[in-house]
């Protein structure tokens, strides 16, 4: 039975990843997941999920692997249930953000193309104006996501779970309200000096006070534009290139991973990494808007490729797909904070007097992690109940505090990430900062230049997803994650 169910959940997952590409990657205006569902339907039924408990079950503690395998798949079978009951209203809310155009001073723009614009204006009268038309765009079809949410807090309750909460902290053995805490001290010990760096920033740059600002220009000041000229656009491949040479790894025989940065209107404004059959095929789509952003994004997802691209072929699909997602981002903000290293900076972009840059980013990285754990806080809330008359004004009023910009009301589900994914990102802010450390003390602060720290690399990506974010830093020797050093790291690069 196992053998038969491992093939076609390696088929659905490939027909899956490769449709959210087409779709994603602005090649195909619709997003059309029922037919996968209903092609691979016997895979996530009530019955297929009491199957694949029942041999979890039976399985002696004593064979680790074996029911790591079982609980990889019975994940996987109650995750993908949940989407099954949601699908259509997945498309519908695809189709629609597709479909949505906006029309601004003279230009029709798509939906995607409005926020890349936002981010890039200079001019705040102007930034404020067409965000309020992206909000309004997000606000037209907020009655569609909330179907959706309840859609799937329906299909959680209906398995035997308490609450959608309950469901993803068993089948993720993760505790949101351990990590919400024990992440949560850092907006308390980050406060004083991020409010006064970010008032700092925003009179500086934007001409403003901090009890002035705004999501629009919290979007705008994330870019950094003001860094754009000493990240040009002709040397961005190149290092990419050069920094994984310098582990070991030739990206131009790596025909295993596709860089996909081509411009197209419809094309999603968020990078992403795709994994369609791991590790044969992996897609890596960026969005070029030109400087630090552009490179921040391309090894952030370079970072996500590599691991895929590493992971053993022999591998159980299981161990390939349905793993612990805090993992693969640790390795993927261990790329892109490179941007933080300023001998990295200057022998790779001639960047040696990068110090007002690199206390901007991590500025910025701090606000966005300070964010992260407040969206952590607010999803847990979100998912409590099936009442949302308050979701909206919780989300802005946690947004805002913890941000310092003012946060709409109107993004309460758009800014929401998929089963507590989240929580993978608050988790891998610690534990890749842990890793770092780890390879500077084995391999030098140029440890990006080391084969032998490449050589530990693939050997760790090698596993997959076998191991979870906690047992692979157990295994390293650095675990368990730890938000104390993280904070520290901040305090200590802004004071």
């Amino acid at each position: 039975m196992l053998d038969a169910y491992r093939r076609d959940y390696a088929e659905f997952n490939a027909a899956v990843m490769r449709e959210h590409y087409r779709f994603g990657s602005g090649q195909k205006a619709t997003l059309d997941l029922a037919p996968v569902y209903e092609r691979f339907g016997d895979l996530f039924t009530r019955d297929a999920i009491r199957k694949l408990q029942q041999q979890l079950d039976d399985t002696s503690e004593h064979f680790e692997t074996e029911r790591t395998a079982h609980s990889h798949l019975l994940r996987f079978a109650i995750e993908q249930f949940l989407e099954d009951a949601a699908k259509e209203l997945t498309e519908e809310i695809s189709a629609a953000e597709a479909a949505t155009t906006i029309e601004f001073a003279g230009r029709t723009l798509t939906f995607q193309e409005t926020t890349v614009a936002v981010a890039a204006e200079h001019e705040r009268a102007v930034r404020r104006a067409l965000d309020r038309k992206r909000l309004a765009a997000i606000a037209a079809i907020n009655d569609l996501r909330a179907g959706r949410l309840l859609k799937l807090h329906e299909a959680a309750r209906s398995l035997g779970y308490e609450d959608y909460t309950s469901l993803f902290e068993q089948v993720r053995r993760l505790d949101y309200t351990a990590i919400e805490r024990a992440a949560g001290r850092l907006l308390a010990r980050t406060e004083p000096l991020y409010v006064a760096r970010l008032n700092e920033a925003l009179q500086r740059h934007l001409g403003l006070g901090v009890e002035e600002a705004e999501r629009s220009d919290y979007l705008h000041m994330v870019r950094l534009r003001r860094f754009d000229e000493r990240f040009p656009a002709a040397r961005l491949m190149n290092v990419y290139r050069e920094t994984m040479a310098g582990l070991g790894i030739n990206v131009d025989v790596q025909r295993n991973v596709e860089i996909d940065s081509a411009v197209r209107p419809h094309k999603m404004t968020r990078a992403c990494c795709i994994p369609i059959l791991v590790p044969d095929e992996v897609k890596l789509i960026i969005r070029p808007a030109g400087g630090q952003a552009d490179y921040k994004s391309l090894l952030h997802e370079g970072g996500h490729a590599q691991h895929y691209a590493w992971t053993a072929a022999s591998l159980r699909p299981e161990f390939k797909y349905t793993g612990d997602y805090a993992l693969t981002e640790s390795y993927a903000f261990l790329f892109h904070r490179l941007l933080a290293d300023r001998v990295w900076l200057t022998e790779m972009l001639g960047f040696a007097d990068s110090r007002d840059f690199i206390r901007a980013f991590v500025l910025v990285e701090l606000m966005m992690v300070r964010r992260t754990v407040t969206k952590l806080g607010y999803e847990r809330r979100l998912h409590a109940s099936d009442d949302l008359s308050r979701a909206a004004d919780n989300y802005a009023e946690a947004l805002s505090q913890a941000t310092h910009f003012k946060t709409s009301k109107t993004e309460y589900l758009s800014d929401t990430d998929e089963a507590f994914y989240v929580a993978n990102y608050v988790r891998a802010a610690a534990l890749s900062l842990q890793l770092r450390e780890h390879l500077q003390s084995r391999f030098g602060v140029r440890w990006w230049a080391s084969q032998q720290a490449g050589n530990f690399l693939k050997e760790i990506w090698e596993t997959g997803d076998r191991y979870s974010a906690d047992e692979m830093a157990a295994q390293i020797g650095i675990g368990p994650v730890d938000f104390d050093p993280l904070i520290d790291e901040f305090n200590q690069a802004l004071k």
